[in-house]
């Protein structure tokens, strides 16, 4: 072969090599081209993915809390249609003028879950208020503490005879405020609602602490407020303050009488709606030591501080009465076994750990109770069937050491322990 011929080869061969790494870069090159756009293209596709999973995760957050919301509100419904016809139902009976202001004092601040709820009363020959009844209050504020009735929103609502909410006087919070206002001594009232009595505005409901929301609630402190006027109208219009028979003399405690009679309609009412109620009858453990030891005068004012422990530590539409002596009872009312049950014992040791102070006497006493628990219709049918039960399970808690709490039996303990009983209770409505 010529050289010429070898030229030529070596020249096309050359060409051809050229040619192939043209092309394989080409390639390189389209591929990457591919794979930029494939990354670009997926980058963007993850991106959309990315937003649209935030929107719903937002929508679904949004959701979430709209059926909180919702679920909020139909169990604040579900207590409200629960304790207004319970709280209306006591306010609009005949309390002594001593009982009223306790009564809505507690109930207001059940019913809007409060740390504190007061009743403020002008000073006679003064402008200032004091505290008549309170719940959540410092204990030395009852009687002693003055509240200039000019100043903060406790003034305002006086002067303008009207409910007013924190929210409607958000507008003064930066206004300097009077060391003898409620906000100067410490107090944010979240609601302040005047109460007339026959003669114009006998003094004014605080409400402090809520945990409920304030829109929508203002309508109901209106109508608490007007129960309780009513309360007090009908109070002065009777006279029952004056008299013995709705409330225990020593303690201020519902009468037997009164408490009879109200267990009797409770019983009518449970009845009807298919509810229960609970009694709870419990005596102080070794009382007459006490008034052996130190006089009947110290009996008494452990007597009394017992009585303001229990009343404070009930519901508003529960009862408490003084049966006579040291013995007391509790009407439960809308209550389960469990719960019932949970409350008493949560009482007794709350009484077990408390301390009562008497006159010559350096070291406070100690003291415990022992009680009997029913619960209609389980353990009877009638108030005497359950004064029966409460008593025999009561007569029970002190056979067996005291100092506990017995839940009488299903078909009532008088069916086979009734021998330990030593009282007839149709004794319940006689005198104390």
């Amino acid at each position: 072969m010529n050289p010429e011929h070898l030229g030529v080869i070596f020249c096309v061969r050359g060409t051809m090599e050229s040619l192939s790494r043209l092309i394989a870069n080409l390639t390189i090159c389209l591929l990457t081209v591919v794979l930029i756009i494939e990354y670009v293209y997926r980058k963007r596709a993850l991106r959309r993915d990315a937003d649209l999973n935030r929107q719903k995760q937002q929508q679904l957050s949004l959701l979430s809390q709209e059926l909180k919301t919702l679920k909020n509100e139909l169990v604040r419904k579900g207590e409200i249609a629960d304790q207004i016809p319970l709280i209306a139902k006591k306010m609009t009976e005949m309390l002594p003028r001593s009982s009223c202001a306790t009564v809505a004092v507690r109930s207001v601040k059940e019913f809007f879950h409060a740390a504190k709820a007061g009743f403020f009363v002008p000073i006679a020959g003064s402008d200032d208020y004091t505290l008549e009844a309170g719940a959540g209050f410092p204990p030395d504020w009852q009687g002693n503490i003055r509240v200039h009735a000019g100043d903060g929103i406790l003034g305002m609502a006086l002067r303008g005879k009207v409910v007013l909410s924190r929210n409607e006087t958000a507008e003064f919070a930066n206004r300097r405020v009077s060391p003898l206002s409620l906000e100067g001594l410490g107090v944010a009232p979240d609601y302040v609602a005047p109460v007339f009595g026959l003669s114009g505005i006998a003094g004014a409901l605080v409400i402090a602490g809520s945990t409920v929301p304030l829109e929508g609630e203002r309508k109901y402190v209106s109508m608490l407020a007007d129960l309780f006027s009513v309360a007090l109208k009908i109070a002065a219009l009777s006279g029952s303050e004056k008299s013995d028979i709705w409330m225990d003399p020593l303690t201020g405690l519902s009468s037997r009488l009164h408490f009879a009679k109200r267990f009797e309609g409770e019983i009518r009412r449970t009845e009807n709606y298919g509810q229960s109620l609970g009694l709870f009858l419990f005596d102080i453990d070794e009382f007459k030591k006490i008034n052996d030891t130190y006089g009947h005068h110290a009996g008494d004012g452990v007597i009394r501080n017992l009585a303001g422990i229990v009343r404070q530590n009930t519901r508003g539409s529960d009862l408490v009465g003084r049966f006579g002596g040291d013995e007391f009872m509790v009407l439960l009312t809308s209550t389960s076994r469990e719960r019932a049950e949970a409350f008493v014992e949560k009482l007794r040791a709350l009484i077990g750990t408390s301390e009562f102070r008497i006159p010559d006497c350096e070291k406070p006493l100690r003291i415990t109770i022992s009680g009997g628990l029913a619960m209609f219709p389980a353990h009877g049918q009638s108030t005497p069937e359950l004064f029966r039960a409460a008593d025999d399970a009561l007569y029970e808690a002190k056979r067996s050491g005291r100092n506990r709490i017995v839940v009488a039996r299903n078909a009532g303990l008088y069916g086979g322990t009734s021998s330990g009983s030593q009282r007839d209770p149709e004794d319940l409505g006689g005198t104390p």
